[in-house]
């Protein structure tokens, strides 16, 4: 793929140096971490509680970036299973697509604020908690799918504060298209093995993506590397409900609880929503102009080929998808983008441009303006 620089951000013209910006964001990282450990602590503290302690038992669904863990949610979400689900979802950018597409499918969804769910929305989640262990008629479960840069272990640690809540287990995606990048690449590997090794059940996914050497040494790595955890194959999500539900972890997260790690800060996310809708050639010319350094890109569109339903887009490395979404009906339709890179590899102000110029209301030559972004 040829090079993207004005998608790249230039710290000369910012003044800033990488390493400078670096520092001052993993200190705000550690003082948001350590905030929302206080304020659960203090949000529980001499709080008569409505229910017994240990009553409401939550799964977390945890998993790197495009691993499959909305589609497992949302297969657990349209099983016949007859239980009474509470959903939490926490995506990391300032709007929260997978909520968006989990909210069509149940009535009991709770929208986390951006940002890692073990540092900044702490309060969210806390609060969120609270809330449902005070109702009358309290969830058979609480199933909460969190970033894809968070750590499942300091989401536990917050969640164990509220004693009205027991960890029945978490549940790690492991896709098995990326699983070797991810434990090679310098910037991922810490966060991906620690997700793994917060898991009592790990879900390997995509598996009718690779083929059979490619999805026995994916299996094989995860033998050898956890021989301890379970793993089980569920392309699709399509996994027995029965073994998402129900785990009763033995796992004891409160022995050590401290201050959380963070890995927000390897990461940055970037939004952007439209009114108008989007020329299909011209974004699809936008989507291929990006660099490979991005990790993740996910959207709900408003296609001018098609003014009547929703487009979901899904990209994870060099595979995307557009699915069809449902229809707008009585809402007005727009389009919303997230997406995910290594800290300072994106250039927002480039591209928003780069998006606006692919706009079915663009008049301008919309492939001049790309070779900007790709001589």
């Amino acid at each position: 793929m040829t090079e993207t620089k004005p998608l790249e951000k230039n710290y000369s013209a910012a003044g800033n140096s990488p390493a400078a910006d670096d520092a001052a964001s993993r200190a705000l990282d550690a003082h948001q971490a350590l905030s929302g450990m206080i304020f659960a602590a203090l949000k529980m503290r001499g709080r008569q509680r409505r229910t017994e302690k240990g009553t409401v038992p939550l799964t977390i669904i945890s998993g790197f970036l495009g691993s499959g863990k909305t589609t497992l949610l949302s297969h657990l979400l349209t099983s016949p299973h007859g239980r009474r689900l509470v959903v939490l979802v926490n995506d990391f950018g300032s709007i929260n697509i997978d909520a968006s597409l989990v909210a069509s499918q149940t009535e009991d969804m709770i929208d986390l604020k951006n940002g890692c769910a073990c540092c900044a929305v702490s309060a969210d989640l806390t609060n969120a908690l609270i809330e449902v262990a005070d109702r009358e008629e309290l969830p058979d479960a609480i199933v909460l799918e969190s970033s894809g840069v968070a750590d499942p272990h300091g989401i536990a640690q917050i969640a164990l504060s509220n004693p009205s809540v027991q960890l029945d287990g978490i549940l790690t995606v492991v896709d098995a298209e990326t699983i070797q990048n991810h434990v090679e690449n310098p910037l991922t590997q810490r966060l991906f093995r620690n997700q793994i090794s917060s898991a009592d059940l790990i879900v390997l996914s995509k598996t009718d993506l690779v083929d059979a050497e490619a999805r026995n040494r994916a299996l094989e790595w995860l033998a050898s590397a956890y021989p301890d955890k379970r793993v089980i194959e569920g392309a699709h999500g399509d996994v027995p409900m029965e073994l998402l539900l129900g785990i009763e972890t033995q796992q004891d997260f409160q022995a050590a609880v401290g201050e959380p790690e963070n890995h927000s800060h390897d990461f940055e996310s970037i939004s952007f929503a439209f009114d108008v809708p989007f020329n299909d050639e011209r974004l699809q010319a936008f989507f291929d102009s990006l660099p490979d350094s991005v990790l993740r890109v996910k959207g709900v569109l408003s296609l001018s080929s098609d003014a009547s339903h929703r487009t979901i887009y899904q990209r994870v490395g060099s595979r995307w998808s557009y699915s069809p979404g449902d229809p707008w009906g009585d809402e007005p339709p727009s389009s919303h983008l997230v997406f995910i890179a290594p800290r300072n590899v994106l250039n927002k102000p480039a591209v928003k441009k780069a998006l606006e110029a692919a706009l079915a209301a663009q008049q301008r030559d919309f492939l001049n303006h790309l070779s900007v972004i790709r001589p």
